[in-house]
């Protein structure tokens, strides 16, 4: 005997076990993903440890750097005076970090590359300066700040973003979304859902709670959330959850 709506009944099945699995997606951008140590995101050299061996050059199947020497009449030896990386070419294979004898090609962890035009993923770090008398150059601060560089067009200088500076940009993010859509932002700090428009209307004034919980949501997560649960345990104290905005 033919029974209808068995498939029906399968579907239903996976959609319903997939309905209370852990949510996976990531709310990009007021959520900023979790990167693993090894990724490869922009490529950034140190000049000031480059020996002018040309072997990343080589290496490189793209064609994706270049490099201008000059010589050090002082030293005697050659000197590294430009150094262009075509990003728009790079498949990130990392073969001129593995074979750089120097250790001074890096990939950081910056991802968002978005440009009004392909120029403008070209970046020529100058080399440094000839050494005179007992001048030297200044020391790297770390490997994973690279040192300044000059966009294809060579007008301005630009400098990769550090940790603070990607801290306030996810501040700046935050905020934006929490004036745009409060409940849904901070539905996600709550274990109801629901409850998150009165803590949107307690928010709405205490200017500063609101500034302190976005700073906690930009450095820690778990914090947040136990700081939004006292928040809203606050809010019902005042009346909010039963009248839904203020208490009279």
């Amino acid at each position: 005997m033919r029974v209808y709506g068995t498939g029906l009944l399968k579907g239903l099945k996976v959609t319903f076990k997939h309905f209370f699995d852990r949510k996976l997606t990531e709310q990009y951008p007021e959520e900023r993903p979790k990167l693993y140590p090894r990724f490869r995101g922009r490529l950034y050299i140190e000049p000031e440890k480059c020996i002018v061996c040309g072997i990343c050059v080589r290496t490189c199947p793209n064609g994706v750097l270049s490099l201008e020497e000059g010589r050090d009449e002082t030293a005697k030896k050659k000197r590294l005076l430009s150094y262009e990386i075509d990003h728009q070419y790079c498949m990130f294979c990392n073969l001129c970090v593995e074979n750089c004898p120097a250790q001074c090609l890096h990939f950081n962890h910056e991802f968002e590359w978005a440009t009004f035009s392909r120029d403008q993923l070209k970046v020529v770090y100058q080399g440094p300066a000839p050494v005179e008398g007992k001048e030297t150059p200044a020391p790297m601060e770390s490997q994973s700040q690279p040192p300044k560089a000059v966009t294809g067009t060579g007008e301005k200088e630009v400098e990769s973003p550090g940790p603070d500076d990607k801290r306030e940009k996810k501040k700046e993010a935050l905020k934006t979304a929490l004036a745009k859509n409060p409940a849904k932002v901070l539905g996600r700090y709550l274990e109801n859902q629901e409850e998150a428009p009165i803590l949107a209307a307690f928010l709405q004034n205490q200017p500063q709670r609101a500034d302190k919980l976005v700073e906690l949501m930009a450095e820690d997560e778990d914090k947040a959330r136990k700081v939004a649960e006292a928040l809203l345990k606050q809010a019902k104290k005042q009346g909010l959850g039963e009248t839904g905005g203020e208490s009279r």
